[in-house]
């Protein structure tokens, strides 16, 4: 059990292309790829779903799936939990195609949970089909079949396509492993109509600095939503955890969201519903957290609180305006990019950015404080003395939230 941690966040991707007259066309989406950890060091089915989770939950929740995707669909690898309906997938079914990982086996509940997927609007591929008959049925029922060239010969390519199309006559066939342009010969002459691998795009890692959800509060909000307590409970729950506050806030603008700008914590928490936030707190669970030092935390959570404080009219706004202040210091990252990455409105950016409005001037006055510059504070219309006694409850507070989530 831990506090927010702070680490780095690496996602892979490769482009997937389109095949037309025998040439490699235009990027029709892309694969998302665990990046960790070798993938030979996932040894079980926990560890699978815990990888495909640390992908969703920072290409949603961190990067921002536009500046992964371009809008191009994302192919997301699926362990069985995925695709039986026991972990949840982002409720953007337009965006994500769900690839059905080799080693999940074929049976009942698996074939019924891909025909829910297709129902919910997902689509669905079969991974390195090598033409084992045991695997045929969740061929019927895929969008795509994805042939692991490097495992085949010319002949059994031709053979392997051959099949795919005589079992699933609706399904794109993509080969994959296209290493070479003899490679893309070879696939264009099986009939194949999608392409990957280094020929066309090397993969390409991104990574990004984050605050991860500890443990603690994930499991708490959990419990929350299943009692189904009100928004501002939530809010505060939220609010107790500066890296579930920051994913909140990006999920809530993402297209997995509500898919526009937001403007404060509970905003978001409103706008997200307890059916979409329980899911995602799900992954941010499975994607596991590395503790952060305490006194980060607890400072993080003071200068947000000390905002509310000082502007208790817009109390939310200049809150979550704190909080994404200390959190760009925190992960010493551009304090413009945290606040784009988060999806909060231009209003909440030019605070924190600029000193903007009551919201702007509380802010300026607060670091102002932590600063030991009194005429900032005076210059942003404050006494000393009141920002102090904010900040002193703020810290107070601020110091028995941290201790409770540590748990």
């Amino acid at each position: 059990m831990s506090t927010s941690s702070l680490h780095t966040v690496l996602v892979g991707r490769q482009g997937i292309h389109e095949l037309v007259g025998g040439i490699a066309g235009g990027l029709v989406g892309y694969e998302l790829l665990f990046r960790q950890l070798p993938i030979e060091s996932l040894q079980d089915e926990q560890d699978h779903e815990a990888a495909t989770a640390q992908v969703l939950s920072a290409v949603f929740g961190d990067f921002g799936v536009d500046d992964i995707s371009g809008r191009l669909p994302l192919y997301v690898n699926a362990p069985r939990g995925y695709v039986v309906g026991d972990v949840p997938l982002p409720d953007v079914p337009d965006r994500v195609v769900v690839e059905v990982l080799e080693h999940v086996g074929v049976d009942a509940e698996v074939l019924e949970g891909v025909e829910r997927l297709r129902a919910q609007g997902y689509r669905v591929a079969i991974d390195d089909w090598d033409g084992d008959a045991r695997r045929e049925p969740l061929l019927r029922v895929a969008d795509v079949v994805k042939i692991d060239l490097s495992r085949l010969g010319q002949a059994a390519l031709h053979q392997v396509v051959e099949q795919a199309r005589a079992v699933a006559p609706h399904a794109q066939v993509l080969v994959e492993r296209v290493e070479t342009e003899l490679d893309l010969e070879l696939a264009a002459a099986a009939g194949a109509d999608l392409v990957q691998g280094f020929f066309l795009d090397r993969p390409r890692t991104v990574a990004t600095s984050t605050l991860t959800p500890s443990e603690v509060a994930c499991v708490r909000l959990l419990a929350a939503l299943a009692a189904e307590a009100e928004a501002s409970e939530v809010e505060a729950l939220v609010s107790s955890d500066p890296g579930l506050a920051l994913r909140v806030l990006r999920t809530a603008s993402s297209p997995a969201g509500v898919g526009r700008p937001v403007r404060s914590v509970l905003q978001a928490v409103v706008l997200l519903g307890p059916r979409i936030l329980s899911a995602w707190v799900v992954l941010m669970v499975l994607g596991g957290s590395r503790k952060v030092p305490r006194e980060h935390v607890v400072t993080m959570l003071a200068r947000a609180g000390a905002c509310g404080r000082l502007e208790p009219e817009h109390r939310d706004v200049a809150y979550t305006a704190g909080l994404l202040s200390a959190v760009s210091e925190v992960l010493g990252s551009d304090p413009a990019e945290t606040l784009r990455s988060s999806g909060v409105d231009e209003a909440v950016q030019a605070a924190v950015l600029h000193g903007e409005g009551p919201v702007g001037s509380a802010l300026r006055a607060v670091v102002g404080h932590e600063r030991g510059a009194p005429a900032v504070v005076m210059s942003n219309g404050y006494t000393p003395f009141e920002v102090s006694m904010a900040y002193l409850a703020a810290l107070r507070e601020a110091a028995r939230t941290a201790s409770a989530v540590d748990g």
